[in-house]
């Protein structure tokens, strides 16, 4: 089969650890639209075989933007492991997520998002990256999420950075506000370490309706573990609390319509979905490509969401002159 240079993306080829097991088939580049295998899938990294092409001053290696999510797949796995060692101290925890979450934001950068919003909003995911790293409440809560399921925290940094986007594209100009969307986000889901591990490896369609019960109520639990604390602005309760919530009434857990919602709720409920649908989960195993992703809200589901925001994430995707009214 044919391959050009749009199906592939760079990664550095120093971010190859050595001996870990390679989850896809990795190329390099030789001339605009040629690629050479150098490792199957399933192989070992081979450290001197890598450290080889950098003397021939081969700075990346390449892999099927398809297949990338498997990459971020297994960085998160790695961080979860590691982050289990007692031997660890604080800033090595932090670097281990900081690698996962630039990991991340790769794939995103890669999803055909609109590069304006996409930059401005990874810029201030990271700054609140740091900043929750630093808050000793806050990154226990970020790295119990990544003990918890390996999808966990790549889901909340996705839903971070998205949120920000569609709040940058909505003309959300204050820095204090991108913040709280971000933090929004990146916290959304900490209620799901109060249900049972097994529910996050069962699709929604296959859960019993006592476990779809008790699923729905990591939205309030979360409400009160950020209660707890002490110190969470009632802006980022709210967006715990309301995250699951809709325009149309259908959400939980207070079946509350569009214009009870909280205005920054209202636009990381919109990201939640939409993450879930072009990242890989049990409960879309093949994602969708952005713009499949924004159809499938617009036709297939009648946009059960806050219809400006719906329109501004249309704009980060397709670009501002193509996006219509939705």
């Amino acid at each position: 089969m044919e391959q050009s240079s749009k199906d592939f993306m760079p990664i550095p080829i120093n971010e190859f650890s050595k001996g870990i097991v390679i989850p896809v088939d990795l190329f390099i580049r030789i001339g605009d639209e040629k690629f050479i295998l150098v490792a199957k899938a399933t192989t070992q990294s081979n450290v001197d075989q890598f450290k080889n092409y950098q003397s021939k001053e081969v700075t990346y290696l390449w892999v099927r933007k398809k297949e990338f999510y498997k990459l971020t797949h297994q960085a998160m796995s790695m961080a979860g492991i590691s982050l289990t060692k007692k031997d660890l101290n604080d800033k090595q925890k932090t670097t281990l997520i900081t690698h996962a979450a630039r990991s991340m934001f790769r794939q995103l950068e890669h999803l055909g998002m609109d590069m304006e919003f996409y930059n401005h909003a990874k810029q201030i995911t990271q700054a609140v990256l740091g900043l929750v790293e630093s808050n000793r409440s806050f990154s226990d809560i970020l790295l119990s999420l990544n003990g918890y399921s390996d999808a966990l925290l790549p889901h909340s940094i996705a839903v971070s950075s998205l949120s920000v986007m569609i709040g940058s594209s909505m003309g959300f100009e204050k820095r204090a506000t991108l913040e709280k969307l971000a933090l929004g986000g990146l916290l959304h889901d900490v209620g799901m370490k109060a249900i049972p591990v097994e529910l996050t490896t069962k699709s929604i369609a296959s859960m019993t309706t006592d476990e779809i019960q008790l699923y729905e109520t990591h939205s309030f639990k979360g409400m009160q573990m950020l209660n707890s604390i002490g110190i969470v602005p009632d802006d980022i309760v709210s967006i715990i609390y309301e995250h699951h919530e809709n325009s149309i009434g259908q959400g939980y857990p207070q079946r509350m319509r569009d214009v009870k919602m909280h205005p920054l709720a209202k636009v990381v409920a919109l990201s939640d979905g939409f993450a879930d649908l072009i990242i890989p989960n049990v409960n879309c195993p093949v994602p969708k490509n952005p713009r499949e992703a924004l159809m499938y809200i617009e036709y297939t589901l009648g946009i059960p969401y806050n219809r400006e925001a719906f329109r501004a994430l249309k704009k980060a995707i397709e670009g501002k002159k193509k996006a219509g009214a939705a």
